[in-house]
Order: structure tokens, then sequence, then C-alpha cells
């Protein structure tokens, strides 16, 4: 009875499918798309050989030579899809450099394929594995079990491999392994009692379609738009990575003028610019002959990631990145200034939890100089353990009353006397002393503790407004910050109200700033909760006015009685472009008949140059830092006494 091919027809079928797929998909970024394309390709000539193989066995001509090899090369290359499927699961799991980071690993690993192929190539003088008989029919030895055994040594390699990663794997992953495998290994019992019913290729190229609708999942890998590994994907393997404990380099590359970018471009040429980013880092990769993976984690930023050799090769790619966007890009007879921070952050060295790994990288706009970065040099470890433990220092820092409010005294230039002050959060803890906002303000936005801390500031500001020592100021009001975050809150306006009403503060002794990127953005709670709180009597501020790219339309809308020019406007020593902008900018602000604070200002210089301005009110350490409370009363008793005994304000040192 012939051997039947029909199976071993589809299976070919389905193995060219996946390869079309992966290819024209250009799923070839990473070695999880890598492996399972070598996957494929041997599962592919493997099925091809058994097919050759089987064609011989039909012919009336002996050809026992051919027999010989194309059987031999069928039995060996079945051996190397077992274990390219175990390379599958260990790359899957990130731990190939466990598998392999010793000789007897190595043994482990590799002796068995290694193996086969010595017994196939002995088999050609022993016939121990299989012979061709006289009559030119394919008869299998006596240790042809064994290479049963070795597949199955391999399928048993990847079930344990795959169950202690299982943390780490998804349960659908989990499953879809367990099962595509279990439904081969019935299909190879099954074709080991019919010898005559070719199941086993068939199976084979089915659970690796299963692979790929469950497991691969190319939609879930790949960015459509620029042809990298998608943020999910990254996430994932950098969990793994600090899971495994694994050595790794990471270089961070981040547009820091991503937005304004992509405000001049539109979507359609800002895919285009970001393709054009990623087509030259992978040129980069191959010129430097590294191996590594490439990855687009959104809004403008991309992480090339290397290990083992590869890691040495970290500060030649970061600079012919740097170097390369230092200069225009040319795109569509535009000449683009792209602002391209890099940093090399090595993992578990520089950086040993995820978290602080990811605030390094959302920080990166601020750290920009034109050079390569890198972490160590950036921060030190203390300041990542502060991020590793930031929920937790959160949350007892609420629990313990560590917040403590600063107020940084406002300046009234017409009526030349502090006449308000911004509330300003501060934390100290035992353990790490103090924490600046930039830290656990993104962090307390994050976990949702911001909404418990704004509270909290509210209760003390209005405590403090309250107080006989506040009253004793004649200070006009406090200026309370807002998050974006906080003013998503669907009860914000109920509840600062409340708070105001059972301290007796009034309306008017409370100024609520918004940020740019806030009021740029406004989402119907946004505006629900501004609406009711101006309604009630409270006057709002716009901070950081010059830092992002707002709907000015929208802003002139909204209840502002103050905007906040940023410390970055203060950059007009020899720029006279800036102090043009700037008469603008001023010119504007007042036709919509809004107040100015200027803030970051330092220097007697600035301070008169904005008086010169018609600026009224003035922010900044030339006048004073930001206080503690005490501290605070102090200062305002000093000073404005002084004023009203000498009737003008005394110069400052800078404090």
């Amino acid at each position: 009875m012939e051997k039947i091919l029909y199976f071993d027809y589809a299976a070919m079928v389905m193995d060219i499918v996946l390869l079309g797929c992966m290819l024209l998909r250009k799923m070839i970024n990473g070695k999880l798309n890598r492996m399972f394309i070598i996957l494929v390709t041997v599962a592919l000539f493997t099925t091809a050989m058994d097919i050759i193989a089987v064609s011989y066995d039909r012919s009336a001509a002996p050809f026992i030579a051919e027999k010989y090899v194309y059987h031999s090369i069928y039995l060996m290359l079945r051996a190397f899809t077992s274990f390219f499927c175990l390379s599958y699961i260990i790359i899957l799991t990130d731990t190939w450099f466990k598998a392999s980071d010793s000789l007897i690993k190595k043994v482990i690993l590799f002796l068995p394929v290694l193996s086969v192929v010595v017994l196939m190539i002995a088999n050609l003088s022993t016939h121990n594995i299989f012979y061709i008989s006289e009559s030119g029919e394919y008869v299998r030895g006596d240790l042809f079990l064994l290479l049963y055994a070795i597949n199955g040594y391999y399928v048993i390699y990847g079930f344990i491999k795959v169950f202690q990663n299982r943390k780490m794997l998804e349960p659908t992953k989990i499953f879809s392994i367990y099962a595509g495998t279990m439904f081969m290994i019935v299909v190879s019992m099954v074709q080991f009692i019919y010898p005559r019913a070719l199941l086993d290729m068939f199976a084979n190229s089915t659970g690796l379609l299963f692979l790929f609708m469950m497991v691969q999942r190319p939609e879930e890998i790949t960015d459509s738009e620029t042809g990298l590994i998608k943020l999910s994907t990254y996430d994932s393997e950098i969990t793994r990575s600090f899971a495994n404990n694994k050595p790794e380099t990471i270089i961070m590359i981040k547009m820091v003028n991503y937005s304004s970018i992509r405000h001049m471009l539109g979507y359609r040429d800002t895919v285009n610019v970001k393709k054009i980013i990623a087509d030259f880092m992978n040129r980069t990769m191959k010129e430097k002959k590294a191996r590594g993976d490439v990855y687009y984690t959104e809004s403008g930023n991309y992480r090339i990631k290397l290990e083992g050799k590869n890691r040495i090769k970290a500060d030649e790619i970061a600079e012919q990145i740097n170097e390369k966007f230092k200069e225009p890009l040319k795109y569509n007879e535009m000449q683009l200034d792209l602002v391209i921070c890099v940093c090399i952050a090595n993992i578990p060295d520089d950086i040993d939890n995820q978290d602080a790994l990811v605030a390094l990288g959302g920080d990166l706009k601020n750290q920009y100089t034109g050079n390569v970065l890198y972490a160590a040099q950036i921060n030190s470890k203390e300041r990542y353990s502060v991020m590793r433990d930031m929920d937790t220092i959160l949350e007892n820092a609420i629990a313990n009353d560590e917040f403590e409010v600063y107020y940084q005294p406002i300046y009234s230039v017409h009526e030349c006397r502090f006449n308000s002050a911004e509330a300003l959060l501060r934390l100290k803890t035992e353990r790490y002393g103090f924490i600046p906002p930039s830290l656990f303000i993104p962090a307390a936005e994050k976990n949702g503790a911001i909404h418990r801390i704004g509270q909290m500031v509210m209760e003390k500001v209005c405590e403090f407004i309250s107080s006989d020592r506040y009253s004793e100021l004649k200070l006009d009001y406090i200026e309370i910050n807002l998050s974006p975050t906080q003013c998503m809150e669907n009860n914000l306006a109920s509840n600062m109200i409340s708070i105001m009403e059972k301290n007796h503060v009034q309306p008017d002794q409370v100024n609520l700033e918004l940020t740019e990127s806030a009021a740029g953005d406004i989402q119907n709670t946004i505006l629900e909760n501004i609406t009711a709180l101006h309604k009630a009597g409270i006057s709002f501020s716009l901070d950081d006015f010059g830092t992002g790219y707002s709907n000015m339309t929208r802003i002139a809308a909204l209840p502002f009685c103050i905007i906040k020019l940023d410390k970055t406007f203060t950059n007009v020593e020899g720029n006279p472009n800036m102090i043009i902008v700037l008469e603008n900018v001023i010119k504007m602000i007042k036709a919509l008949n809004m107040k100015i604070v200027v803030e970051g200002i330092e220097t007697k210089e600035l301070v008169e140059k904005f008086k010169e301005l018609d600026c009224e009110y003035i922010q900044g350490d030339y006048y004073s830092r930001p206080l503690p409370q005490r501290e605070f009363v102090q200062f305002i008793k000093a000073h404005n006494n002084d004023l009203k005994s000498n009737g003008r304000m005394k110069d400052f040192d800078k404090i």
C-alpha cells in the first residue's frame, strides 16, 4: 500500500502561506519573529524532503542511493524542527541566556539534535535507523525509535520551560502551546502506528498555524506604521528581562519635538517621517553588524535592545543615530530639525526595575544636551530605588502625613508688594529624604493617588487661609495647582467647594492653576468642573504658558484671569527673536484682558526687563524660593512691612 501524500501537500501549502504572511507583512524584526520564520522554513523543507523521499519510494526503479539521501535529510530536518520549536519557546520566555550560560546546559540543549546528524550519517553504513531493501522498499531499523525519543525529549524540555515561566506568559499563550504540542504528539503516535498515513508534517504545520494566530499574533507584535516591534511587545519583553535578571543594553531614542512635528506635518506625513527614522535605525544595525531588536514605543519614542556580545556595539550605534539627526532631515522639499535625545541604559546594572526605566525614558525631554546620555550618569541608583518603591512611598506619605505645602511669594509690580503666593507640594521621607515633584507627581497620577493628594493639599491651604497667621499677611489669594488627571475627577468641583465652605474660605481667596496641556485638550468632565468652580466665584490661571501647543481659541474661551509665562520666556538676553516673540505674546494676553505672571525670574535685570514690558506679577528665586509655611509667613511680614515703612521694595539677593 502506497503512502498518502495529500496531507504533506496540505502542510506545504500552509507553510508557504505562513511564510508569505510573515514576509509580506515585513514581520522580520525581533528574535521571536525571526525564530518563527526559521521554524516555518525548516518545516517547509522537511515537508518537501518527505514528499521527494516518498515519490522515490513510489518509483518502479530502485533509486537506492537517492532514497538514502532524501530519507536521511528528512529525518534530520524533522529533528531540527523539534529543536527549533524548543528554541521558539525559549525565546518566547526570554531565557536563552539561561539555557546556554554553561557548557552543561549547552550540551543538554544541542547534543540530542547533533546526535541525530551523527546517527543519520552512520546509518549509511550501519542501517540502524532505516534501510532500503533489495526491492527498494523503505524499512525502519532497530534504533528508529531513538528519533522519536529525541523529538520527545525536546517536547518535554519545552513543556518544562513553559511551566517554569508560566507567570510571565499569558494564559492563552500557555494553553495554545500545550494544546498545539499535544495535538502533534497524538498525530505522531498515529503515524508511528500507521506509517503509511503521512500525518506528521500536517500536524506540525497545523500547530504552527495555531502558534501564528494565538501566540505570534502579528497585529500585536509589529507596528503597522514603522514596521518595528510594538510597545506592548517591548513592555512584555522588558518585564521578562527584569524578572529573569537578564543583562541587556537599552538604547532609548526620543524625538523631543515630536508634538510640534506632528502638529506641523499632520498625521500622514508624520507617519512617513517615523518610517524614515525606523529605516535608518535598521540600516545602522546592519552596518554595525549588530543583532538586536528595534521597537517603536509610540509618540516619537524608539528603543533598541541589545544582549550578549552585541552590547559592546551600543556606543557606536547610539553615536551614529545621534550624529545623523543633528543634521536637518530632508523631507518633501523641507528641512526638518528633529530634536533627538539618545540615552544608553544597562540593565540591571544601571537600572534594576521597570518603573525606573520607564520614568527615565519619559524624562529624556528634560535631559537633552545634544550628546549621547548614559543612565548611570543621569541619576543615582537611589533615584531608581525611589521609582521602584514609589507606590509604597506615596501610600505611606498619605497615611503618615509626610506631604508638606510650601509657598512661593508672587510680587505685584503695580502694588509694590507680595500680594499672593503659589502653593507647591513637597515630600520628605525618613528613608529617602526629599523626593522631587517631578518624580512623585507623575507616579501619583499613574496610580490614582493624585486625587487624595489633591484633596489633602486643598485642605491644608484652606486651613492656612482661614488662620489668623494668614489674615495678618493681607494677601489677596493663594494659587493651587490642578493636575490634568485631577481635573478629570467627576466630583472635583463639589469637593473643593465643600472644603472651602468648611474652612470659611471665600472663593476670591483661591486661584486655581491649570497647565497649558490640560487647557488645550478640554474634555467634558474637565469643562464641567471648571464651569462649576468659576460659577462659585473661583478664578483660574493658565500655568506654564509657552510649553505646549494649545488651541488658543479654546484658551480664550475659558475663564482665565491670569496667564503664567513659563520660565523659557526669560531666555531673552542676546536673543532679539525671543524679545519679539515675548512682546507679541504679552500684547495678545493683554488684549484678552488677562494679567501676566512671569515665572522663573532669578536676576534683577530680568525683573527690570519684565517691568518695562508691563507684566503685572513676578515670581521666582530672585525674590524667594518656595518656603515652608512658617518661613513664608515670616518672609511676607518682614518684606511687606519694609514696603510699608519705606514706600518701596528693596533689592533682593537670590535666596
